[in-house]
């Protein structure tokens, strides 16, 4: 399956996401509240987001990057709760980050010195969505000066250089960031896919299409005949783990088709799993919006692949409805439709994913 963003997410840290937000701007003092999105997704203490901007699959990455993520996605679900002020310095950048949401003001403190002490230290977590000017600070990592004041809200990050090529690359990823910031997960997935996620398959083409437009589909290469069926379900859940920001081996994606629609149902293997638990019910809503808007980039992500259905779906989005129910151990979101044609391809997108997924859902219709 999918997932909100990446990732998109975003990778960041105390030059990523929340710390180092600005445009780059000599002198320039910007103060902004992220626009709430159409759909708020609700807040939870883990929400798993899906990471940075390039760089290899999430399965099997240590505990402390899988955690590292959790609190990127948690930042770009509600990223309309967060406040900045970011000003561009001759030398670097000055950024105000706070929140008035207790918990997501305690994320972004951990979240900052969490990834400040990653960068003192050159030690790149290669998160899916890193941006060569993050990839440049991480590399000189011994010419940027840091500073962090933690106030009851927030954070307050100064970032210097004497090397103008380390300014730049400061100012350069504030810019990134400052963009998903406003944008949240949706800003997310389309700089995955600007940045070449996975070899550049879809290199940005719909990272800018308009919001009242139906995303173009890309044009992809097909699976080459030599990558064996394993390999194939490994790497869909490794970018899903990308894209959907939870473990894709602790979690169970299920699949149903009904006549009115279908379901789209993922759950924790373990009840006691609160970190996937609440990934998932961070990124469920989101792709419930997200595909009520006609938005069908995370799959494509995950799956590498034009997705069958997802075209039909997308232009007959306004005859679909996408309700996000909670259940005991996840979320479900249900598909419902009255159209024939948007059914036909509900369908075909469901079947798609049974098989890609291995999830061994029945493929018939049945009565919800």
């Amino acid at each position: 399956m999918w997932r909100t963003i990446f990732k998109m997410g975003m990778l960041l840290g105390i030059l990523a996401v929340f710390a180092v937000a600005a445009q780059p701007q000599n002198q320039a003092t910007q103060e902004q509240k992220a626009e709430p999105q159409s759909q708020a997704a609700p807040s939870s203490p883990s929400g798993m987001m899906g990471g940075g901007m390039m760089s290899g699959g999430m399965m099997g990455r240590d505990a402390s990057t899988m955690a590292e993520m959790a609190a990127i996605h948690e930042l770009m679900v509600n990223h309309d709760r967060i406040n900045r002020t970011v000003t561009n310095l001759t030398d670097g950048i000055r950024a105000v980050t706070e929140s008035d949401d207790l918990q997501i003001a305690k994320t972004i403190q951990e979240h900052v010195l969490t990834m400040n002490r990653r960068v003192s230290a050159g030690d790149d977590p290669g998160l899916p969505m890193e941006s060569s000017a993050l990839h440049s600070i991480f590399r000189n990592a011994d010419k940027v000066q840091t500073s962090i004041q933690t106030t009851a809200k927030g954070v307050v990050v100064v970032q210097t250089s004497t090397d103008p090529e380390t300014v730049a690359a400061l100012q350069q990823h504030a810019s990134e960031v400052t963009d998903l910031v406003k944008g949240g997960m949706a800003a997310m997935q389309a700089a995955m896919m600007k940045s070449g996620m996975h070899g550049g398959m879809m290199g940005g083409m719909m990272g800018n299409a308009p919001k009242s437009e139906t995303p173009a589909q890309p044009v992809v290469t097909p699976q080459p005949a030599s990558q064996s069926h394993d390999q194939h379900h490994a790497d869909v859940n490794s970018r899903g783990a990308q894209v959907m920001g939870f473990d894709q081996e602790k979690t169970t994606h299920h699949f149903y088709l009904y006549s009115d629609g279908g379901a789209i149902d993922v759950a924790v293997n373990d009840a006691a799993d609160k970190t996937n638990l609440d990934a998932i019910r961070s990124h469920l809503p989101h792709i419930a919006m997200l595909f009520s808007q006609g938005n069908f980039e995370a799959p494509m992500l995950v799956h590498d692949t034009n997705v069958p259905g997802t075209a039909e779906m997308g232009k007959l989005k306004d005859h679909i409805t996408y309700r996000y129910a909670e259940t005991p151990k996840g979320g479900r979101v249900n598909i419902i439709t009255t159209d024939a044609q948007a059914l036909a391809a509900v369908h075909a997108f469901l079947k798609f994913q049974i098989a890609d997924h291995q999830t061994g859902d029945p493929a018939e219709v049945r009565k919800r």
